[in-house]
């Protein structure tokens, strides 16, 4: 049997390039990608621990050195708190901020009132000095810490190590400058207040007064005739709430020392937060004597020291005491401190200031005015607004002909006190301190509280301009051409009285005591 070839049994399946294989022999192409994800999920799960490790350390290494140490040159701790070293931050930063709180609380009454306090206070001044070179030891070691703590590696780059050495520099000079600065200051103080810096002559002329009643000078020695009858005063610590008043000064230096042209007494009363001022004109004559007797017209008060010094006049006080005690008894104040300045530290005083303003009320021509310096003779001045320096500043508050009169002099050398004052307390004066206080220190002697300058200075300061009174003890205070030798005035005991009555109140001597008598001569 013949069995055709196209026989279903005898028929095999044959794959046509056309034909879908069979499910038993189709092969799927098998992607890669999920076994890969899958084979390096773990090894990504591995490394993720490793790569967090490593975080902070690759950021330390960008750290900059430079950076660092200028951050904590600007506030001790920023550069540590830059490097994430929190800890540190906080043991450099916490002293810092102490530092700033104490100088707050220093500079709390202003920057010339710290001086003041650095000026007097010895201890504090000491402090101060101790406190700023330290500070800036603390600074210097911050900022060096904070270098080496960001790459020790990278310290050798020489524009790092340049910019620490720069940095350093400025805080060494700094702090150490700064500490000559308040040294400066405090030793000037010291030789104002220190009394064993005084020459001999010196220490004779301001030797302190006698604690009790003075004997009776003796009757032969040259102080006329006796005066009304008072007990003076001793001098003694005023209250810490109470009246305080201080007896200023001023003298040439060398010769005339002792030739106060300059008398004028400074008080200030707390209750009213006032200032009286009283200028007693130089030219004073025939007053009566503290202890007893009457000056002679010819011998004017401002050289009552010289008088006393060289035995002319028998007192019972020292030379520059004598002066105090009378001053004290004619205005009828008690004078509790004074303070003396030789007019060649002014003049350094008004030119380290740049220079004083002033107004000068009436034309001054003096064509007899001597200058310390040897220049030829003569001072003049128009009347209006002036621009003077220290030269000229003097002759304006030394000039008494052709300018008006002593007493006018004396109202000018009042307001060129108050001018000083002013422009002394000007922000635009801070960096001249320590030379302003050292020239005052060269040229100043008084007696007055060390530990209490500040307090009054900080008071006078914000006592307003309409609560302080200026008087100059001309006419009606005064009678002219008392003597036939010499232009010396007289005051008017009874008027005096009555006026530190007005401007004293209670605290007057004179209050509810009868006026003295009169001690002036008739007119020639």
């Amino acid at each position: 049997m013949t069995v055709d070839a196209f026989s279903p049994s005898r028929m095999e399946p044959i794959a046509l390039e056309t034909d879908e294989p069979t499910p038993k022999t189709r092969k799927r192409p098998r992607s890669k990608e999920p076994i890969a994800a899958a084979t390096d999920a773990p090894a990504a799960a591995t490394d993720a621990p490793a790569a967090a490790t490593d975080a902070p350390a690759a950021a330390s290494r960008k750290r900059s050195p430079s950076l660092a140490a200028l951050l904590s040159f600007l506030w001790p701790g920023l550069g540590q708190l830059y490097l994430g070293k929190r800890r540190q931050t906080a043991i450099f930063a916490v002293p810092s901020v102490l530092v700033i709180v104490l100088l707050a609380y220093a500079l709390r009454r202003g920057p010339v009132v710290f001086a003041v306090e650095l000026f007097a206070e010895r201890t504090f001044g000491l402090a101060a000095v101790a406190i700023l070179v330290l500070f800036g030891a603390w600074r210097l070691l911050s900022v060096i810490h904070a270098f080496l703590g960001a790459n020790r590696g990278s310290a050798r780059k020489v524009v790092d190590r340049a910019v620490l050495l720069a940095l350093a520099a400025v805080i060494v000079v700094t702090h150490l400058g700064g500490g000559y600065y308040l040294l400066a200051i405090s030793d000037a103080g010291t030789e104002v207040f220190d009394s064993s810096a005084l020459d001999a002559t010196n220490r004779l002329i301001f030797a302190q007064a006698t604690p009790t009643q003075s004997p009776s000078p003796d009757p032969s020695a040259h102080h006329g005739t006796p005066a009304p009858d008072w007990t003076p005063v001793p001098t003694a610590t005023p209250a810490s709430d109470g009246r305080v008043t201080i007896l200023l000064t001023g003298a040439s230096s060398g010769s005339n020392a002792n030739l106060d042209d300059t008398i004028m007494v400074v008080s200030y009363n707390p209750t009213t937060n006032s200032i009286q001022m009283v200028s007693v004109p130089r030219d004073s004559a025939s007053f009566p004597f503290y202890w007893g007797g009457v000056d002679p017209a010819d011998d004017r008060i401002n050289a009552l020291a010289t008088y006393v010094q060289d035995g002319e006049i028998s007192s019972p006080d020292s030379p520059y005491w004598t002066l105090v005690k009378e001053v004290q008894y004619l205005l009828g104040i008690q004078i509790d401190y004074y303070g003396h300045m030789y007019f060649s530290g002014f003049e350094a005083m008004v030119n380290k200031l740049g220079g004083i303003d002033v107004y000068n009320p009436d034309e001054i021509y003096d064509p007899t005015y001597d200058w310390t310096d040897g220049s030829a003779e003569g001072f003049f001045l128009s009347a209006g607004p002036h621009h003077l320096d220290g030269r000229d500043a003097l002759a304006y508050v030394r000039s008494r002909h052709g300018g008006g009169s002593d007493w006018k002099r004396s109202s000018r050398q009042q307001e060129v006190l108050i001018d000083l004052l002013h422009k002394m307390s000007s922000p635009s004066q801070i960096l001249k301190l320590p030379s302003l206080v050292k020239l005052l220190g060269a040229s100043i002697v008084t007696n007055f509280p060390p530990d209490q300058l500040a307090d009054y200075v900080s008071m006078a300061l914000n006592v307003p301009s309409e609560n302080i009174t200026q008087v100059v003890l001309g006419p009606p205070y005064t009678i002219t051409g008392t003597s036939t030798t010499n232009s010396a005035n007289c005051l008017l005991n009874d008027k005096v009285a009555e006026l530190s009555i007005q401007l004293f109140g209670t605290d007057s001597i004179w209050y509810g005591l009868p006026a003295p008598a009169d001690t002036c001569p008739s007119k020639s």
